[in-house]
């Protein structure tokens, strides 16, 4: 038999006292291996969604995973911590039902949006051990694309049941020569929460459904309360968009197409520069035709042929 306890770790502000409380237990009988939501390491927080009774949140802070040593039965000891809850009405799919509109409406590409990838988990075995979730390929496995941050639409499919085309965000820096992650630093400006060096990893990009879409949190005005931009209105620009369609191609593996893309600009650029040619010359050659009619006019009146002026003019 396994046990899972939930504890929550409380921090008391008057007798600067840390205790624990119950949330709640899960007790698995005739099973070998549970679902643990991954221990958080230095730096790299984890979160875990669970609802217990007498709590409205949903989302918890992973602080650490223990056993239970005097426990008679296999007792994992799952410590939570409160986080501020995002309000249901931030999501896209209730943004979508509220205007009751199609997400084309709402969405439109190169907006960032604030996606919710899920978290890695672990497997507590029945002998204590603490093992990845390879066996369980319907989880989230290692090297997937986890937790929740920040993403730019890359195309919105409102036909097709909601479902949107994202480009993760990341603050891990990618090596020099990788073409397919562009820094995107300088359009997140008034994203809270999210000032650091970021790469779009293109690499990575996902179709998710609207119910994984945030609204993200914004800094609009300076000191003011932050707030979630329900209306999608912050969009990769200039540059960095144009950037970014090289490191799409360079992520679903079309480096030809970019190639190609650069051939075929330089070919636009050609054409327009002989366009231009052209136009001067078919100008000069107006200009030509327009004198030479004056002069033919101007000759026959004086009863001059072309032999006389010839004469005329031969130094």
């Amino acid at each position: 038999m396994i046990v899972l306890r939930y504890e929550l770790e409380h921090f008391d502000l008057v007798s600067k006292q840390i205790t624990y409380v119950l949330l709640g237990t899960e007790s698995y009988h005739s099973i070998e291996e549970v679902l643990l939501p991954s221990t958080p390491r230095p730096g790299d927080p984890i979160f875990f969604t669970k609802k217990f009774v007498n709590h409205p949140e949903y989302r918890w802070e992973v602080i650490k995973i223990d056993m239970a040593p005097a426990a008679r039965r296999r007792t994992y000891v799952v410590t939570l911590k409160k986080r501020p809850q995002i309000n249901k009405e931030h999501y896209l799919k209730n943004i979508l039902a509220a205007r009751r509109g199609p997400v084309g409406h709402v969405l439109r590409p190169w907006a960032i949006v604030e996606v919710e990838f899920g978290q890695f988990l672990e497997i507590g075995k029945a002998n204590g051990d603490v093992r990845s979730t390879k066996r369980y390929t319907d989880t989230m496995q290692r090297l997937s694309m986890p937790k929740r941050r920040l993403a730019i639409v890359n195309q919105v499919f409102s036909r097709v049941d909601d479902l949107i085309q994202v480009i993760p965000i990341s603050s891990k820096k990618p090596d020099a020569n990788e073409l397919a992650c562009i820094e995107v630093t300088a359009d997140l400006s008034n994203m809270v929460n999210y000032q650091k060096p970021s790469w779009a990893v293109c690499r990575m990009m996902q179709t998710v459904t609207a119910s994984r879409i945030i609204a993200p949190l914004i800094q609009r005005v300076p000191h003011a309360p932050p707030m979630r931009d329900k209306g999608f209105r912050t969009l990769v620009r200039g540059p960095i968009r144009e950037a970014l369609k090289d490191a799409i191609m360079y992520g679903v593996a079309a480096d030809s197409r970019v190639a190609d893309a650069a051939a075929l600009e330089q070919a636009r650029l050609a054409t327009a520069q002989l366009t231009s040619q052209v136009a001067t010359l078919a100008q000069r050659v107006a200009e030509l035709e327009r004198n030479t009619a004056v002069y033919e006019r101007w000759a026959d009146e004086e009863h001059f042929t072309l032999a006389d002026l010839q004469g005329i003019y031969a130094e």
